[in-house]
């Protein structure tokens, strides 16, 4: 059965109307707010978003108020919002057929407002690509959307049900695996971050499983300025290693 999505605001809808891995199948909008004579910036943009989809197959319905207090979550749609489809998540061989990039694995990830705000993070940082551990990610959906400013929508996603092999397949191809450990590795300061580059992550609860840290060619980990006993969040590790591996790709190559 066919699953479709409530999104609303400004950025979700522009973002799955860029996303190739899913469709506006609707989209409403607050009628009042537009026939206003004096019109905000926020309001421009609807307009905005209405005639840029004037070409395409959407059907867009004219609401009113009531419609935004039923069906949206907050108060922050803005006066736009949409129903899209279901996503359509990548396959592992998608990432190897193309050219040898970096994917992050975020593993023990539950909270989707955490994983929005790190796919907006590995996103920003250029990462080519997110893997993830299988699950029903629909009902959450627009929250990961709207968390990770639509980012989301515009990085490729993978969804596994076994890491262990995902690991073993990207490694048959020439894929250096790194795994992060709080007490034992290498920094990531002294640690070369290359494509082809396979990253697990950790959540900050339980860690990296041990059988991916026995599996991993290189073992990172982000040195602390002072004693401190705690971990990470995971949105803060990733966010901090992406911003590394970017730092390492362009800006040393910029300073020699």
């Amino acid at each position: 059965m066919t699953t479709s999505i409530v999104i609303e605001g400004k950025i979700s809808v522009n973002a799955v109307l860029q996303s190739k891995y899913r469709k506006v199948l609707t989209l409403f909008y607050d009628v009042a707010k537009l026939q206003r004579k004096r019109k905000s910036k926020p309001e421009k943009s609807v307009k905005q978003i209405l005639e840029s989809v004037k070409s395409k197959e959407i059907k867009i319905e004219a609401v009113d108020q009531n419609w935004f207090e039923t069906h949206a979550n907050g108060k922050t749609h803005g006066g736009i919002a949409a129903i899209v489809s279901e996503r359509i998540y990548q396959k592992i061989f998608e990432f190897l057929n193309s050219k040898s990039g970096i994917y992050f694995f975020l593993d023990g990830i539950e909270d989707p407002f955490n994983l929005g705000y790190t796919i907006r993070s590995l996103y920003a940082a250029g990462i080519d690509g997110i893997v993830m551990k299988q699950r029903n990610w629909c009902e959450v959906e627009a929250i990961i959307i709207k968390s990770s400013a639509g980012t989301s929508e515009l990085i490729p996603i993978a969804l596994v049900e076994d890491l262990e092999s995902t690991i073993d397949i990207f490694k048959s191809n020439n894929y250096t695996i790194a795994c992060t450990d709080k007490d034992k590795g290498l920094s990531i300061y002294q640690s070369k971050l290359k494509a082809p580059l396979f990253i697990v992550i950790g959540g900050e609860k339980r860690g990296t499983n041990r059988t991916f840290l026995d599996k991993a060619d290189l073992i990172l980990t982000i040195p602390y300025k002072r004693e401190f006993n705690g971990a990470l969040s995971l949105n803060s590790a990733a966010t901090i290693i992406g911003f590394e591996i970017l730092r390492q790709q362009y800006y040393t190559k910029l300073n020699k």
